[in-house]
């Protein structure tokens, strides 16, 4: 199967926020924006493993969960709100890039003959 360029939606502040309260991970980066401003960033960031999600969703939903076999994630940059993700399919996986063109992460994947 065929995976095909895609773009998330925007990533907002309810959504990062909701995310620290499903998994408890409440570090001040991810909830606190005068603390992510302290700390050298223009907001909060999303959690990685909400970004790893959002990613590994926009693939799903082309190819079916039964397809994916894994997917391993690297992050190359922070994701902020407002960020929308591009999702390009690559030799062995994808390439995940921001609106500005940084690249926010690189996937390995490991797809199922189905």
């Amino acid at each position: 199967m065929a995976l095909i360029e895609t773009t998330t939606a925007a990533i907002g502040r309810v959504q990062i926020a909701r995310y620290a309260g499903a998994v408890g991970d409440f570090n001040p980066i991810h909830v606190d924006e005068e603390f992510a401003k302290a700390s050298g960033m223009p907001s909060v960031i999303a959690h990685g493993p909400l970004t790893a999600a959002l990613i590994i969703d926009t693939l799903v939903a082309q190819v079916g969960a039964e397809a994916l076999e894994s997917a391993d994630v690297r992050f190359r940059t922070p994701v902020f709100p407002g960020d929308t993700l591009m999702v390009t399919p690559t030799e062995g996986g994808a390439e995940v890039v921001k609106a500005d063109g940084t690249v926010a992460a690189t996937l390995t994947l490991k797809m199922r003959d189905i």
